[in-house]
């Protein structure tokens, strides 16, 4: 075969478009049936943040910006959208790029940490989807986290919610990420270690302290983490949306860090998802809508820093590293 295009597949977990998609979205994800009440569980918490996942929309609205950038910059690069659990699938962004030309693609996640649980997931689908295409050349781009506007990205979101609550000395901030089981963690799986390192990096460029293990020592009685508890701002790294499965999942829960600062002089906190590259479920419902109503419930400040979703920053970012790589 000639030599062809690259082109760049915009890789996520996918999202329901609509609550009639819940239940074979479910099914997708969980491998199985979904009983029709946790169908109905589930409905009702999309029903909350609008009907559908934002994943689609925030997915495609990502690519059609990213794919005029690299235009903009004299790459002309197709951008396709492959979603692991729903349409369009990874195997589908696969074809549409080859349908347009191309013979080598880039694979952008929008997971910004790497996990088995996400990165691993995502090399089945396009491992599965190469069968029909063994011409082809795939690339891994380097993941969202590590680029220098995430961090600029959250920094200033973080920034915007601070100057919105007047007087704010007593508020603390909550870098939280996605809980996982941790048997699903293998000896030497990076997720850990990335968002620490983010956190870090996150927390310099808002002029705070390093972050350490046993944080939380000089607030609390039992609350303990990776962060700092040093002015001129205490930070503390948390986990979230933990889910139904039994067994241990990665902690603290931010929802304990909530309980424990109703303890203390804090006046209240502000979510920094660092976690996540676009809005989800667990932003929209699990952050705004459940652990608003936990720290509203004990009389403290709740705010949440918004996620780069396709923010021009996080495009110019993107395509900084992406034209590097053509």
């Amino acid at each position: 075969m000639s030599e062809g295009r690259t082109g760049v597949l915009v890789m996520g977990f996918g999202g329901p478009d609509c609550l009639e998609a819940v239940g074979p979205f479910m099914c997708n994800l969980m491998g199985r049936e979904p009983s029709e009440e946790l169908v109905s569980r589930v409905q009702r918490r999309y029903l909350a943040i609008g009907g559908s996942s934002p994943l689609p929309e925030i997915a495609s609205a990502l690519a059609g910006k990213l794919e005029n950038a690299l235009a903009g910059a004299g790459h002309d690069v197709p951008v396709a959208v492959g979603m692991r659990y729903w349409d369009p699938f990874i195997e589908d962004g696969i074809a549409y790029l080859v349908a347009n030309g191309c013979s080598r693609i880039i694979l952008l996640s929008l997971s910004p940490f790497e996990s088995k649980v996400a990165s691993g997931a995502y090399r089945e689908s396009v491992e599965a989807a190469s069968a029909a295409h063994p011409e082809l050349e795939f690339v891994e781009a380097p993941l969202i986290s590590e680029l220098d506007e995430f961090i600029a990205f959250y920094a200033g979101s973080t920034a915007v919610e601070l100057m919105d609550i007047e007087p704010n000395e007593g508020v603390v901030l909550a870098f939280s990420a996605h809980s996982l089981p941790e048997s699903d963690l293998t000896e030497d799986d990076p997720y850990v270690a990335g968002l620490r390192a983010t956190a870090d990096r996150l927390a310099l460029k808002l002029g705070l302290k390093e972050g350490h293990d046993g944080a939380g020592g000089l607030m609390f009685e039992q609350f303990r983490t990776f962060g700092s508890d040093e002015p001129p701002r205490a930070w503390y790294l948390v986990f979230q949306s933990k889910g139904q499965r039994p067994g241990a999942w990665l902690g603290p829960d931010l929802d304990e860090l909530i309980e424990a600062l109703a303890d203390t002089p804090a006046t209240g906190l502000i979510v920094v998802p660092i976690g996540f590259a676009t809005d989800h479920m667990e932003t929209l419902y699990d952050l705004d809508i459940v652990s608003a109503g936990n720290a509203l419930d004990r009389d403290l400040i709740f705010a949440r820093a918004q996620v780069p979703n396709d923010h021009d920053t996080i495009v110019a970012g993107l395509v900084r590293v992406l034209g590097g790589m053509l």
